[in-house]
């Protein structure tokens, strides 16, 4: 699907006839502040009808660190009398904790589709698969990083993995006896997560 295409799948099902408890699209907006469920039914099954998985709300990142230029663009639209909001940033850090000792890579690939220069997976491993066992793992999902279209290697995003001490896989029993977290940077040059040493 593309945008001219989603465009008028949008116009179409938003248009005049289309009725909400026997009110029309128009008039649900201008008396109701539970606009946007209506719309959001509408976006989700556009979506599914091109094919695709929706969701909402997928994105919310643990934690992101950023800078601001809104002063710089709030003196502008003063200036010539523009309305709207100034909202200018710089996102430069996305950082994700996954508890799971299984699930981190939904983690990265989340961070995948985030554009910044820093992305971070803070995730665990069972203790009794460190060492050769988690380089394995971390080649695995290097290798099949570079299968989503917005893995890119320009302009070279750093992705850092943090690997903690999680269980022993095959028993309750805890023998570890601090977290070793161990942090794993990917290299571009050679397509693998290579150990902060």
């Amino acid at each position: 699907m593309n945008a001219r295409e989603f465009y008028e799948i949008f116009i179409q099902k938003t248009s005049q006839d289309v009725l909400i408890n026997n009110k029309t699209l128009f008039d649900v907006y201008k008396s109701s502040k539970e606009y946007t469920p209506v719309i959001m039914g509408i976006i989700n099954e556009i979506i599914a009808e091109a094919g695709y998985n929706p969701q909402n709300e997928y994105y919310r990142i643990d934690a992101i660190g950023w800078t601001s230029h809104s002063d710089d663009m709030k003196e502008e639209a003063t200036t010539k009398d523009i309305r709207l909001n100034p909202h200018l940033w710089d996102l430069k850090i996305a950082v994700e904790h996954e508890n799971s000792k299984t699930d981190w890579t939904d983690e990265i690939i989340k961070l995948i589709h985030i554009k910044c220069k820093l992305k971070v997976v803070i995730g665990y491993n069972y203790f009794d698969e460190r060492g050769p066992k988690e380089q394995e793992k971390l080649d695995f999902i290097a290798k099949w990083m570079k299968e989503i279209e917005a893995f890119t290697e320009y302009p070279r995003e750093e992705y850092l993995i943090i690997l903690g001490n999680g269980a022993n896989r095959f028993s309750s029993n805890s023998t570890y006896t601090d977290m070793d977290y161990k942090g794993y940077i990917y290299n571009w040059d050679t397509n693998r997560f290579e150990e902060i040493m």
